[in-house]
């Protein structure tokens, strides 16, 4: 193992780009018709005076970080955007200090939860701050040291110690934790949201968008060989049910050989024996769908989601088909606190931190021991190319995650948000994760799969390519831009 890289920081701003949508997208109570990407840039110095740029991005997605329904979509949004400001101030300051990654990304990351409860802004949020630091960091180091992700983690160039996370880890090491070599191919858990049409003649005349692009779930399956599927349920087991039944008869004519799914509550299950009443009557109408369920993520309301006396009630849930934490992935310990109330997984989200999630992939391994029982899954939040896509891409290949949800691409066309000096670079440098339609350049799905070698490349896998021309000052940028952008 080497040691660990020691740089400062020497500048840190943030841009915005508007990315228009090509259908809304529901997820839980909420419909997104909007969108727009959070740009972190980040320049360190290392020791002799080498200096390099890190990125980070993700979606502006405020009413997944907080979904109380008395504050309004302006409101979340001022509050995410005023922890992301915080954040850069805090790790500025903390970087003006030499120091590694993972000793930055620490102190940080406490500083940003003391700063968060005095102002009354939930953990959720004031960590997608800390991450967007984190990944900028490790991007930048990367492209210093010239090594990708996989090799910076295996080299002990970041400096994580697992074991001042979680004292049960001891001296485990991150490469211990990851995959052997970085994935090269993973398959696309394809998102079905709320009112994604399932069948193509479900669509109405004037609905065709006739962008080049799939639009039912149909089209998924038929056109791109998906075979994994992610479908959100609303809280309603009548309805859900219902729409259980539309997918499940789609799947089992058109995948013949077999598929996989998960359901996604979006905290919108109130009622465990709902839950557990949806369930049984899968079991006994939609056998086949049945036996491909891998998991039920997050069907609770965070508020109630680690609620000691629903102990018993999660524990029959995940006897019958495992359980995992999402939006209540708050802190450190959260997935510790959940095991022990009988969930089984955690979903890996870049925006949730990275360092985070090797500390919960190590936690699985600790768990398990000879079993496989406890598992990390990789979720999405709606990335799109170029940073936020590829960094997450990036995690999960060398996290060994086989099947990533990957919905960015449904709701946005392909990269017509990028600039033409952007997607010129992207299919020069990554020609096999995207591929070229003529007036169309998008993710590249076949069989179900995307390749992700090009992704190798020293950091995260952005490779610099964005372009400061085509982006907004965070201080120039306001949500009417938004909005205009998106008529």
């Amino acid at each position: 193992m080497n040691e660990a890289l020691q740089f400062t920081i020497k500048d840190l701003r943030f841009y915005v780009r508007n990315a228009p949508m090509r259908m809304p997208f529901r997820f839980g109570s909420i419909t997104l018709t909007a969108s727009a990407i959070l740009y972190v840039r980040t320049e360190i110095e290392l020791a002799n005076g080498q200096r390099a740029t890190g990125w980070a991005a993700d979606m502006l997605a405020p009413k997944w970080y907080d979904k109380d329904p008395e504050k309004g979509y302006a409101e979340s949004l001022g509050q995410l955007l005023e922890a992301v400001r915080a954040a850069g101030d805090i790790y500025g300051q903390i970087g003006g200090e030499s120091n590694c990654v993972f000793r930055i990304w620490q102190q940080g990351y406490e500083e940003m939860m003391n700063w968060r409860q005095q102002r009354g802004i939930n953990r959720l949020m004031a960590s997608n701050g800390a991450s967007l630091q984190e990944r900028a960091l490790i991007d930048a180091v990367g492209i210093a040291s010239g090594l990708s992700y996989h090799s910076l983690l295996s080299s002990g160039r970041l400096g994580i110690e697992l074991g001042a996370l979680h004292k049960e880890l001891g001296s485990m090491s991150v490469d211990q934790v990851i995959a052997p070599t970085p994935l090269s191919r993973l398959s696309v858990r394809h998102t079905v949201g709320l009112i994604d049409p399932i069948r193509t003649v479900d669509i109405a005349p004037d609905g065709v968008l006739g962008d080049g692009l799939p639009q039912s779930l149909e089209d998924y399956v038929v056109t791109q060989g998906v075979r994994y599927v992610k479908i959100k349920i609303g809280g309603d087991a009548k309805s859900d049910f219902e729409r259980l039944s539309e997918i499940s008869a789609l799947l089992d004519e058109k995948c013949r050989d077999g598929y996989s799914v998960t359901l996604d509550g979006n905290e919108q299950y109130g009622d465990m024996d709902a839950l557990i009443g949806l369930l049984e009557r899968v079991e006994r109408e939609l056998p086949r769908m049945h036996e491909a369920l891998l998991y039920i993520e997050q069907p609770l309301d965070r508020f109630v989601a680690l609620d000691r006396t629903l102990a018993p009630a999660i524990r029959s849930v995940s006897e019958r088909k495992p359980m995992l934490i999402d939006e209540s992935d708050e802190d450190l310990n959260t997935f510790k606190d959940a095991v022990a109330l009988g969930y089984r997984g955690v979903s890996s989200k870049a925006c949730k931190g990275m360092i985070k999630a090797l500390a919960n992939a190590a936690l699985v391994r600790h768990l398990n021991g000879e079993t496989d029982q406890y598992f990390l899954s990789a979720e999405d939040l709606t990335n799109i190319p170029v940073v936020g896509l590829h960094q997450d891409l990036t995690h999960v290949a060398a996290l060994g995650i086989d099947h990533v949800e990957r919905n960015g691409h449904h709701y946005v066309r392909g990269l017509d948000h990028l600039s033409s000096s952007e997607r010129a670079q992207c299919q020069t440098r990554h020609r096999t994760l995207y591929e070229d339609r003529g007036d169309l350049l998008t993710l590249a799905i076949n069989h179900g799969q995307i390749n992700v070698e090009s992704l190798q490349t020293p950091g995260l896998g952005s490779d610099d390519l964005v372009d400061r021309d085509a982006v907004i000052p965070l201080e120039d940028w306001s949500m009417d831009t938004l909005v205009e952008s998106n008529k």
